[in-house]
């Protein structure tokens, strides 16, 4: 039977979970604490990315005590954006909150983000940091991350927001008509359009964990999302193939008019082998371009689910819901 808007909740929070089994509890408390302020009808999802700690087992029983909570287990790590996806799919409220499960996003913010979506009219408003609470090393590599994909993908990317934020369910709807298997939330939310804002929130420091983005992964990612949402390096290359044939060209030109004129020398093998050495690094650095494309193009046509679900909560009986 479909929800109707009686029936709805208010407000649903998706967060996905990774190494964070010891401040589920805090984060779950914290939570229904600023969520009963908005309204008593409300939704918590937590999706476990197959975390290697405790994290579905303190989850079943967060669910058990508290039957508002929907629990997701994935069955392996799909990334922490297509956890994402996977609330997002089950998520019920008329807004959905979306933020990270480490606490670094603070859930007292939540009433701020809906009390400026209210006044304001807008179905999207992220949470903008002001000062963020990580490390020196990734604050660099964010910024230059955002101002390379600002390059480009020719829209504005902002360093200072990430997937903390609240979204009308016009915006999720939109959103999960998006299956492409590269997934980057804030990114397909500005994709969308509709009307949007900020809010300058309080950025926590992490206390629980570490975050499981290396930097090996960070750039794996960055390099995922630039070939996924931008064509902008095939055009580039383009260019540069272009630009190096004019020099070539003029450069023949140069030597055909040396000869001419008698006053040419050969100046021997080395300008030669460089001239080839770079033709051909160049040649198979484009060729990488060309085929990293064509490997996200393979990976998108075999039309695979986004993300499995080994388990969820919705099969604990009233019964068991209770007996904790």
């Amino acid at each position: 039977m479909p929800l109707t808007t009686a029936t709805r909740p208010l407000i649903s929070v998706v967060t996905p979970v990774y190494g964070c089994a010891a401040c589920l509890c805090e984060l779950h408390s914290r939570l229904v604490t600023v969520l009963k302020v908005i309204s008593p009808n409300y939704q918590i999802v937590f999706v476990n990315d197959q975390s290697p700690d405790e994290s579905w087992n303190v989850i079943k029983s967060l669910a058990l005590q508290d039957e508002r909570i929907l629990g997701i287990n994935l069955s392996r790590n799909f990334g922490q954006h297509t956890a994402i996806t996977a609330g997002l799919d089950r998520a019920e409220g008329e807004w959905v909150v979306v933020m990270d499960c480490d606490l670094q996003d603070m859930p007292e913010e939540i009433p701020r983000l809906y009390a400026h979506a209210q006044a304001q009219k807008l179905d999207i408003v992220f949470g903008r940091r002001e000062e963020r609470q990580d490390s020196l090393l990734k604050r660099l590599s964010s910024r230059f991350f955002h101002a390379t994909l600002t390059y480009l993908s020719g829209t504005k990317q902002d360093a200072a927001t990430a997937n903390f934020g609240i979204f009308h369910r016009r915006v999720i709807l939109a959103l999960s008509q998006m299956r492409e298997p590269i997934r980057a939330f804030p990114i397909q939310v500005n994709w969308l359009g509709f009307r949007r804002g900020s809010v300058d929130i309080k950025h926590a420091v992490r206390t629980q964990g570490s975050s499981s983005y290396n930097l090996r992964r960070l750039i794996n990612l960055a390099l995922n999302i630039i070939l996924a949402f931008s064509d902008k390096p095939l055009r580039l290359v383009v260019k540069l193939g272009l630009t190096i044939s004019f020099i070539s060209l003029c450069f023949t030109i140069y030597i055909i008019y040396r000869g001419l004129t008698g006053s040419y020398a050969v100046l021997g093998y080395p300008s030669l082998l460089a001239s080839i050495w770079f033709l051909s690094g160049l040649l198979m650095f484009v060729l990488g371009i060309i085929g990293l494309y064509i490997g996200k193009t393979f990976e998108g046509v075999k039309n695979r689910p986004l993300y499995v679900i080994q388990s969820d909560t919705t099969d604990l009986t009233p019964e068991k819901r209770y007996a904790v």
